[in-house]
């Protein structure tokens, strides 16, 4: 996707930050106007909240995309199912079906098999994904922004599919939390799944917003409206 506006590197967001703590990196002139809403990809942590501050966000016409609930369909595709048994065996099946427990313990762990594993689960499953967030995209009708919720939006290289990529900053005492009481991880559970993602200043490099996910649920409800509201204008 040809962005429909630019941004100035980066590294404003990692280096210093406003006092309103909303971190805008604009440094270019408007592209010409595309008539389709932009796509906006979330990025963050684990357990950062990302999927929360999206839908406490009403008053704004907002069509999001959730690449991680599309990978956990496709689950049930028979031929990606098919794939993934013939990669990995009929060990991670439970009464026939792909066993997400089962198959995390495959994939997520510190030796390299684990990384071979999940490069191979990743290289049947991330295709297909893609396909089906393209497809999300070319259906989203009059929104006035695409919201692209994906774990893995920059190690499946979909950021060119959007616009304008937001990350969102947690404490990591509050993401682990977080993945104790809604997910039943342990901390050196959550250590070991975000060794095979990027590292968060990585991912905050990545970016071309910032919201500040330490407070209160509603600040940053507004602070990531105000940063959407400003994409939406520049489209």
């Amino acid at each position: 996707m040809t962005k429909s506006f630019l941004f100035a590197s980066a590294s404003f967001i990692s280096n210093s930050r406003p006092s309103s703590s909303v971190c805008f990196s604009i440094g270019h002139l408007p592209l010409p106007k595309d008539t389709s809403p932009p796509v906006v990809g979330i990025v963050g942590g684990i357990g950062s909240g990302k999927s929360s501050i999206v839908r406490s966000i009403t008053d704004l016409p907002l069509t999001v995309i959730d690449a991680d609930g599309a990978g956990h369909e496709l689950l049930k595709n028979p031929e990606i199912k098919k794939q993934i048994v013939e990669e990995f065996g009929e060990s991670i099946l439970t009464n026939q079906e792909i066993d997400r427990s089962l198959l995390a313990d495959r994939v997520f762990g510190p030796d390299e098999a684990h990384a071979r594993s999940l490069s191979a689960l990743n290289q049947i499953l991330h295709p297909a994904i893609r396909k089906e967030i393209l497809r999300q995209i070319q259906n989203a009708g009059d929104s006035a922004a695409i919201i692209l919720d994906a774990a893995l939006l920059l190690e499946g290289n979909w950021a060119d599919d959007c616009d304008a990529i937001i990350y969102i900053d947690t404490p990591l005492a509050i993401r682990q939390q977080r993945v104790k009481v809604n997910r039943g991880w342990s901390e050196e559970e959550l250590s070991r799944r975000e060794k095979r993602q990027w590292d968060l200043q990585k991912k905050r490099n990545a970016a071309d917003f910032m919201v500040d996910n330490s407070s209160t649920p509603a600040k940053s409800a507004e602070e990531m409206k105000e940063i959407l509201t400003r994409i939406i204008r520049s489209n």
